[in-house]
């Protein structure tokens, strides 16, 4: 079995090993190592990569996963890398440390964030994902409210701030039974448990595989960005460490840029931009209504042959009026479209004493339109443009 160096050593940065197996599985190439400082994906957390060094070559490590059967504690780690190498070469490993240390730092502030979680609240962690493009997400079993995710968030960075031991523990099977720990299941061979702070009084105990950080002032900082409910629990979404850092620091740059734009402070940001949402509404609104007094003084005049086609965002209930005037003055089909070409149109369509269904499956086929409703009237969006729209009511509707 390979001994997995990263287990203790989780600061190795490069190490001297030997090639024990090389093969190809479906057309990829594969080796084992002696030893490695590689973790392999495993337990919500991505695999590391590096490279290996022999001989004036280099050969990139793509990606790590365990093979053979867990169930009678018989796995492996098998590496895909980018080119075949011998069984039996000497290597020298050299990990993609700034990625590791990102992940150390991001995963060691996911079970702070755990630990608390079930001391403060009584809740487990039932779910974690650790992406390197995406904020990490963990799922409690409880439901969180927002004044105690902001008591969690404060209390993690206490304990970042007592820069706390984080160790591991290798007990016998015998131990497992009366210590008390997370991620508490049933796992075949030796079982490797993660302590953060004194064994006598830890701030957590988790049962994990991944390597973490020495002491729990190398998180950094720990950043809750988001919370959202999910089957019966919550989810939250956080960073740790250069990832919160960069979160922040961006997040800054944004509000310097908007209060130098309002030529404000910072503070007063917040409600500029309410006063000038509530204004945006107030105009919109009074646009809207000029707009479909407009559209209804023309359609009482006897100005439209066809369909209203308008790229103005009408609300439904001014589509619903405007149908209505056209209904009453127009003989056949005919309808009120709202929206643009480049992204569709919002329609209410039909005609006095005609069904409105017949006209609902001639525009599926003709306008690639979707949506349906009752013999006096259909509505729905329309994917076509808006000569398409008009020239359908000169060619398939105007004698209907």
């Amino acid at each position: 079995m390979t001994d997995k160096i990263y287990e203790r050593r989780s600061y190795l940065k490069e190490l001297s090993t030997t090639v024990t197996d090389s093969f190809t599985d479906n057309g990829k190439n594969y080796i084992q190592l002696k030893s490695t400082i590689f973790f392999p994906e495993e337990g919500g957390q991505y695999a590391d990569t590096g490279k290996l060094e022999y001989a004036g070559k280099t050969v990139r490590i793509l990606n790590g996963e365990l093979i053979g059967n867990a169930s009678e504690c018989e796995t492996d780690i098998r590496y895909e890398v980018d080119a075949p190498i011998e069984a039996g070469t000497e290597v020298y490993c050299i990990l993609d440390w700034a990625k590791r240390l990102d992940r150390m730092e991001n995963h060691s502030g996911e079970h702070i964030l755990s630990g608390l979680i079930f001391s403060m609240f009584g809740y487990n962690n039932i779910g974690f994902h650790l992406s390197d493009d995406e904020p990490v997400s963990l799922v409690c079993d409880g439901k969180l409210t927002k004044e105690q995710i902001n008591i969690l968030e404060r209390r993690a960075n206490e304990a970042v701030r007592e820069n706390i031991s984080i160790t591991d523990s290798y007990p016998a099977k015998e131990e497992l039974e009366d210590l008390s720990y997370r991620s508490k299941i049933d796992i075949a061979g030796q079982v490797r448990l993660i302590i953060i702070g004194d064994e006598a009084e830890p701030l957590d105990v988790c049962a994990c595989c991944a390597p973490h950080v020495s002491y729990t002032g190398s998180v950094g900082i720990i950043k809750i960005i988001s919370s959202a409910s999910v089957k019966g629990g919550t989810q939250l979404s956080f960073l740790c460490g250069r990832r919160a850092f960069e979160y922040i620091d961006h997040n800054l740059e944004l509000l310097k840029s908007l209060s130098d734009s309002f030529s404000t402070n910072a503070e007063n940001v917040p409600g500029l931009v309410d006063k000038l949402r509530d204004d945006n509404r107030s105009l919109r609104e009074k646009l809207s209504a000029s707009v479909q007094k407009s559209i209804l003084e023309s359609v009482r005049s006897g100005e439209h042959e066809g369909p209203v086609v308008t790229d103005f965002e009408l609300s439904p209930a001014d589509l619903k009026n405007i149908f209505n005037e056209l209904v009453q003055v127009s003989k056949g089909y005919t309808g009120v479209f709202s929206g643009s070409d480049e992204n569709g149109y919002v329609y209410y369509a039909g005609g006095a004493g005609l069904d409105a269904r017949k006209l609902g499956e001639m525009m599926k086929d003709k306008l690639s339109a979707r949506g349906g409703g009752s013999p006096e009237m259909i509505q729905g969006r329309c994917a076509s443009k808006r000569d398409d729209i008009l020239n359908f009511w000169k060619t398939e509707c105007q004698n209907r």
